[in-house]
């Protein structure tokens, strides 16, 4: 976890689950809406085998933290008002496997989802890129919905320690100690690939070596570097949302 980031452990209830709904909002803005699919889910602090995650029948940038649900991990429902995304195993399975993960995300953004259809290597071509220098995983032992807990079982046991895992023809999934880790590592990789598949329009790129990528993921994302993405990710969701309150507020008003 990089310094400045929030220790799950330590978050109030309230503030965890505002930023969990921050945390959608903020991938359905950047590119990786899906119409109401895609789900993104939390760890509960002092309740290891639970989790909040996003309801069903929104989309990613609908949400709000009244449109969470309460889950644990022998599949059931403990609270919320909203259905729950029939793809619950992907995220039971993964923190089961995965102590260490606190947040899961599952989303269908367009450049990484195209991208998880060739099983290419994803090269180094950019900065954001050398987190992703060890090779992520491919999961192709199914291209439809996870949504047996055999099949979660499977796509954690494919990810396992990594940062990401590939699901061919489907999507991503993407894993981290926290909710501000999470989110950057998923808007850092669809940006890596949409920054390699422009590279690929002007030649075949060439990318940094592994052990230039393992120095620079040091001293790029070290420190608090990912809170400090988190935060710009928050400061331009608000600037995007300002003008739907204005015109909410005005409305009230008559």
């Amino acid at each position: 976890m990089s310094k400045g980031e929030t220790p799950i452990a330590e978050a109030p209830e309230g503030i965890l689950k505002t930023k969990l709904a921050l945390a959608c909002r903020i991938l359905g803005t950047e590119g990786q809406d899906d119409l109401d699919l895609g789900h993104v889910s939390v760890r509960i602090p002092g309740h290891p085998e639970r989790m909040w995650m996003k309801g069903k029948g929104l989309c990613l940038s609908e949400i709000h933290a009244e449109d969470l649900v309460t889950l644990d991990f022998n599949y059931r429902k403990l609270a919320g008002a909203r259905a729950v995304h029939g793809e619950l195993p992907i995220h039971v399975e993964i923190y089961r496997t995965r102590p260490d993960v606190n947040c899961v995300i599952h989303t269908h953004p367009l450049y990484a989802t195209a991208f998880a259809a060739t099983r290419q290597p994803l090269p180094a071509v950019n900065n954001e890129a050398v987190l992703f220098a060890a090779p992520l995983p491919y999961f192709d032992a199914s291209t439809d919905l996870i949504v047996k807990p055999e099949q979660g079982r499977l796509l954690a046991e494919t990810l396992g320690d990594a940062k990401a895992v590939f699901m061919k023809n489907h999507g991503i999934v993407v894993v981290g100690e926290s909710i501000e880790q999470a989110v950057a590592r998923a808007y850092l990789l669809e940006k890596t690939i949409k920054t390699l598949f422009i590279a690929k329009a002007f030649g075949e790129p060439a990318g940094t070596d592994a052990a230039e990528a393992a120095l620079k993921e040091d001293h790029i994302f070290g420190g608090d570097r990912i809170q400090s993405i988190w935060e710009t990710l928050v400061r331009m969701l608000e600037q995007r949302e300002k003008p739907l309150r204005l015109l909410e507020e005005l409305l009230r008003k008559g």
